[in-house]
């Protein structure tokens, strides 16, 4: 009986090879994309790439998605191969094999299929791993090299993950194979799903939450948001996908059904009742193709747009070559720190802005009612934020005199409530709008870090910055100082000044005079924009890889 079932494994999967050949096809893409995946998130060339952190973080997080995406793949492709060959397998039953025996043949078949198919993927991956290398270097904005990156370590990973995974298979198919019995085996690929309950309130949860989906997924103002906010938005039409082919489009069938003009006609009575007893057979498989392909255009939408939108992120945080910031300091400090360290370093400043201004964020908003967090009560970060800076500063910036006086303000508004106005109170304090500013005139002169939070953020400029502050002492209202420079230097020549400038900002900052003064966060816009290039490219290359995945 051993050499029998070993010689029908064999055939069995000559005999089947056109309904093996798409679960085949599903393995070996699988394993191949896993593999490159592997590869690249434990490739020790990346620890010497500029960004490298963020780029292993995506990876790294993409890597759980690749797994799960391809053994639940694998997964519903040995289902169907299974169906199909229900009664095939019935027949041997009732030709006399016992169960032990079917499931011997079946393990046999997977064992002979893996290898080939686990086999021929891992080497396809080999192939195209250094081109894929290549790739990432690209999205991620690096220099692109083709460099030696196989692994073993990474072929023994791929080979214990699909080997769980078929492991499950055989489990899988043995349970099949022992509950039912020959006839039942024979008969089950002729069974269709039963009919679903409470069809109506399923159609319409299910358009709702197709509604707010893609709502959310409209929604979306900036890159860091978009993140969250298009998980929740594939979430949600995941699953009104699933209700309205499960049940929306059977309603509708039956409700054309009921209208006996339009049924009762020759050519829709067969059309329609053709299709209400496809769809009884064959709902949640083509709720499952639907949902797939939902997933490939929001996975490399909200890949493409978060790609795209860090472009503009990165000039609003870091508009200088080189930036500092300050707290309890002097304008003075630093504008000395800046000065100081070009002449030192031979450095020649092409450009430099170095200013104080105001930060708040809103509690709550009515119209043009505004109101301000109390100190020590904005635990978390508002929705509505605002920068504040004095009329003086704003004409440094623009070369544009606003001759603010009194309650006079000038407004740069991203809040939809605030467009348009010609007044608006502040903790009851009552401002008119003298200046509606149309640009953004922060862009190349101050760090926006707020970008990287929140949509709304908002600029006011005043005419003196200290009265304003004195205005909100018992308010949220924080002072912060800024300073950035830009220089003649090239790219690489700032890169390697990255570590260095940090070193010389804690140094100025310890001499300080004052105990409460303090100078930080001493960046480079090379180093910080390699970072970003390399957390936003692999985020991208993610969305490419996972979409090719749900395509399969």
């Amino acid at each position: 009986m051993f050499r029998l079932t070993n010689k029908l494994a064999i055939s069995n999967l000559i005999k089947n090879r056109k309904l093996y050949y798409p679960f085949a096809l599903s393995v070996i893409l699988a394993v191949t994309i896993s593999y490159l995946f592997y590869s690249l998130a434990f490739n020790p060339k990346i620890v010497d790439l500029r960004g490298a952190s963020a780029i292993q973080f995506t990876l790294q997080l993409g890597l759980v998605v690749v797994t799960l995406a391809s053994a639940i793949i694998v997964l519903y492709a040995n289902s169907f191969v299974m169906k199909n060959r229900s009664k095939e397998l019935g027949v041997y039953g009732m030709l006399g094999l016992e169960k032990r025996h079917l499931i011997g043949m079946t393990f046999k078949e997977l064992l002979i299929f893996g290898l080939l198919t686990v086999t021929a993927g891992i080497g396809i991956g080999a192939l195209f791993d250094n081109l894929i290398f290549a790739l990432l270097l690209k999205l991620a904005k690096m220099k692109v090299e083709l460099v030696a990156t196989f692994q073993w370590s990474v072929v023994l990973s791929i080979l214990l993950v699909f080997g769980f995974i078929f492991l499950v298979i055989v489990f899988l198919n043995a349970v099949r194979i022992i509950r039912m019995d020959a006839l039942q085996l024979s008969r089950e690929k002729a069974k269709g799903e039963k009919k679903g309950r409470f069809l109506v309130l399923q159609t319409l949860v299910g358009l709702i939450t197709l509604g707010g989906g893609y709502y959310l997924a409209q929604s979306v103002k900036d890159p860091v948001s978009a993140v969250l906010t298009f998980f929740i938005a594939v979430m949600l039409v995941i699953f009104a996908t699933y209700l309205l082919f499960n049940a929306g489009i059977t309603v509708f069938l039956q409700l054309l059904k009921k209208n006996k003009r339009y049924y009762y006609q020759p050519n829709n009575l067969i059309s329609v009742s053709n299709l209400i007893f496809r769809m009884k057979k064959n709902a949640v498989g083509l709720a499952t193709i639907a949902i797939l392909s939902t997933m490939v255009l929001v996975t490399m939408s909200a890949a493409t747009s978060i790609y795209n939108g860090s472009e503009n992120m990165k000039k609003l945080m870091y508009p200088h070559d080189f930036d500092v910031k300050g707290q309890n300091v002097e304008v003075e400090d630093l504008d000395k720190l800046l000065t100081q360290y070009a002449s030192e370093k031979n450095l020649t400043i092409s450009n430099k802005d170095v200013l104080s201004y105001a930060s708040f964020g809103l509690s709550s908003q009515d119209g043009t009612k505004l109101t301000i967090f109390e100190k020590g009560q904005n635990s978390v970060m508002p929705k509505t934020v605002f920068l504040v800076f004095d009329q003086k500063d704003y004409e440094k910036m623009t070369g544009q005199k606003l001759n603010l006086t009194g309650n006079e303000v000038g407004l740069w508004a991203r809040n939809d409530q605030l467009k348009g106005q010609k007044a608006f109170s502040l903790n009851n304090q009552n401002y008119t709008i003298k200046e509606a500013i149309q640009q953004d005139f922060a862009m190349n002169h101050v760090s926006n870090q707020y970008v990287l939070l929140v949509s709304d953020y908002n600029y006011l400029v005043v005419p003196n910055l200290q009265s304003f502050l004195e205005q909100y002492q018992d308010s949220a209202v924080y002072t912060q100082f800024y300073g950035g420079m830009d220089v003649t230097a090239s790219q690489e020549e700032q890169l390697k000044l990255t570590d260095d400038f940090d070193a010389y900002v804690n140094n100025f900052s310890h001499n300080l005079k004052s105990e409460d003064a303090m100078v930080y966060n001493g960046t480079t816009k090379t180093d910080a924009i390699a970072e970003m290039n390399a957390l936003f490219g692999g985020i991208l290359f993610i969305g490419i890889f996972l979409s090719i995945i749900f395509m399969i």
